[in-house]
């Protein structure tokens, strides 16, 4: 009986951290994303995965998600054609750390950063359509 309580709770541990959520509506670890969601994956070599990305807004909104397959924190935030934030950020701590937000974007090209220091090479293009 013992042997069995021990093993209950590390799995209710692993239960709840993968619940969790962030004040930008993010997904905890496992979770089910959108079928619409656009993907943006940091990985190792302080990089995004791709050099471009496509999103088609649904109800004038666009869902996005950062995947953290890095070693390192990352954030990500997009700039308008004119190189201004506009002001909707996901951010990410920890290898496997995946945050999915709906955001309000007109179809156009936007830059896709990083904004943590030193991470100034990570640059991709998202077209929203």
């Amino acid at each position: 009986m013992k042997f069995r309580t021990l093993l209950a709770v590390p799995f209710i541990a692993l239960s709840i951290v993968g619940c969790g959520s962030s004040a930008s509506g993010g997904n905890g670890g496992g979770a089910t994303l959108p079928t619409n969601t656009t993907v943006i994956k940091a990985i190792e070599g302080i990089a995004w995965d791709a050099k471009s990305y496509v999103a088609t807004a649904v109800g004038g909104k666009v869902s996005i998600t950062l995947e953290n397959d890095s070693s390192l924190p990352h954030n990500l935030h997009l700039l308008d054609s004119n190189n201004v934030d506009v002001g909707l950020a996901l951010s990410t701590q920890n290898r496997g750390d995946i945050k999915t937000d709906d955001f309000p974007l007109a179809p156009g090209t936007y830059q896709v950063i990083c904004t943590v220091a030193g991470h100034g090479n990570m640059k991709a293009t998202l077209t929203v359509k």
